[in-house]
């Protein structure tokens, strides 16, 4: 850039306004990822979504550090879902029964038309089956049963694999609904998972895997337990939940109706969460610890609600 002709002071302007042009040109990125976007889902404690939340009701931390929230946004359509179900010789007649009900009750709430995805599976992924009519996917898993064959870790992990692809490029709201009798994963599940939670896919799963769990618990409890297996652990990190289900110390109607409550649950979660856009004071480059608190209001006491947010906010691309 040539600057002749031009008097000291306006020479001293010219450069100041080249330097700003080329900060400009060569970090175009720091200004976008000021500004920033996180889901977090909400549901009272009667599984009922919680509505009309503004900005207002949130905090904040970003790296332990308080972030401005600019603007909260109740979901506007269903999100994707891909529906991963274990459908192995593991599933016994109480536990496939629990299974259905959950299911179900997960379609119920979303409306007639969405975007769902359902994959069976055991020692390998036995179905795929997209569909967008729910009433028509609800008929389909009715007609379902497990294969006889055992379950697997391998099994598990190209199930992820393959709900990865389904979902191709990342929307606001996708999650992966998961139903296994195993909380145990392998490295390629594990990496499979950490791919997904970086490009903003939620996990919410329910598991019958009683090896954690040896010791009696109340019966109500089952939908309070943090479960910190390798894939409780995956889905809390996701912003989805894990919820361990145990058979066992029911009779049939009860734990049908602990079922049903249990896929109401994670479906409200699933379904109606806010879009928080927040912005940074200065831009992250690596993931940084990501904590979201409701505030206490006139209109929502925090304690009566569950959410789920991710855990991380990662560097943007």
């Amino acid at each position: 850039m040539k600057l002749t002709n031009l008097s000291v002071p306006n020479r001293a302007i010219a450069v100041l306004t080249a330097v700003c042009f080329l900060v400009g040109v060569l970090h175009p990125e720091n200004n976008a990822c000021l500004s920033r976007s996180t889901l977090i889902g909400v549901s009272g404690t009667d599984g009922e979504p919680v509505k009309d939340l503004t900005a207002a009701d949130f905090k904040l931390t970003v790296g332990g550090k308080p972030v401005s929230v600019q603007s909260a946004t109740p979901a506007d359509r269903p999100p994707r879902v891909v529906m991963l179900v274990d459908a192995s010789a593991s599933q016994d007649q109480s536990s496939w029964a629990a299974t259905r009900a959950m299911v179900n009750e997960f379609l119920e709430g979303f409306p007639d038309v969405a975007d769902f995805t359902l994959l069976t599976f055991d020692e390998k992924v036995q179905q795929v089956i997209h569909e967008t009519d729910r009433g028509v996917l609800q008929g389909t898993w009715g007609e379902m049963f497990p294969s006889g064959k055992r379950e697997s870790q391998a099994g598990l992990a190209e199930a992820i694999k393959k709900a990865t692809v389904s979902f191709g490029a990342g929307r606001p709201g996708d999650a992966e609904f998961l139903v296994t009798t195993a909380d145990q994963m392998n490295k390629e599940s594990e990496q499979a998972l950490r791919q997904q939670r970086a490009a903003g896919i939620r996990l919410f799963g329910i598991s019958f895997d009683q090896s954690g769990h040896p010791a009696p618990v109340p019966i109500d409890l089952y939908m309070k337990i943090e479960d910190y297996s390798p894939l409780g652990a995956a889905a809390k990190a996701s912003g989805g939940a894990w919820i361990w289900f145990d058979t066992t110390r029911r009779d049939a109607t009860a734990s049908l109706r602990s079922a049903t409550a249990a896929g109401k649950r994670a479906g409200t979660l699933v379904r109606n969460y806010f879009t928080l856009e927040v912005q940074l004071t200065n831009a992250i480059t690596k993931p940084e610890k990501l904590k979201i608190e409701l505030i206490k209001s006139s209109r929502i006491d925090a304690k009566d609600a569950a959410t789920s947010y991710p855990q991380e906010l990662f560097p943007c691309q």
